[in-house]
């Protein structure tokens, strides 16, 4: 697991988030359960898997259920610190989300995702949401939003390159 990135998130969103978004969302953070409907996208990379030869007709395959990005709590291995994620109600409206977690490549696909909804529903406070940041570096790759959308780092893209939101 020597490949993980330190995932930092800050920021707010509008109170434009309709429930069903905010079911998943929650989900994502370890704060609910699976919902029937995911909204987000996170249900658009599925990891399917053949029980058998996949050349036989027969063959059965069997999908993995999505899992949530920043469910786990705890210390964060290889970055130090303490896994969170929270989100809690802005007054008069919106919502406040901070996440800092560990991401692996393989993960990254799920990460766009999430971070592209955000970057539609964001509220600020300015450009600069967060960072992305390899384990073993000091170097950090910003997360800005421009223009309704999170700017995704190099590594990210270079992960996912059959992304099809861009």
């Amino acid at each position: 697991m020597g490949d993980l990135y330190e995932l930092a998130l800050s920021l707010d969103l509008t109170a434009a988030v309709t429930d069903d978004e905010l079911a998943e969302l929650r989900w994502h953070l370890g704060q609910g359960p699976l919902p029937g409907r995911l909204p987000i996208g996170s249900d658009q990379y599925a990891v399917t898997y053949p029980l058998g030869d996949p050349d036989d007709p027969a063959c059965e395959w069997i999908t993995d259920d999505p899992e949530p990005l920043f469910a786990r709590r705890g210390p964060a291995w290889q970055v130090g610190g303490a896994l969170v994620a929270e989100l809690v109600r802005r007054e008069p409206a919106g919502w406040a989300l901070t996440v800092r977690h560990t991401v692996h490549p393989d993960q990254f696909y799920w990460v766009r995702t999430l971070l592209g909804w955000l970057g539609r529903h964001s509220a600020g406070p300015g450009p600069f949401v967060g960072y992305l940041r390899f384990g073993e570096s000091t170097r950090i790759d910003p997360l800005l939003v421009e223009d309704g959308r999170i700017r995704m780092p190099a590594d990210v893209v270079a992960h996912t390159p059959y992304w099809q939101g861009d």
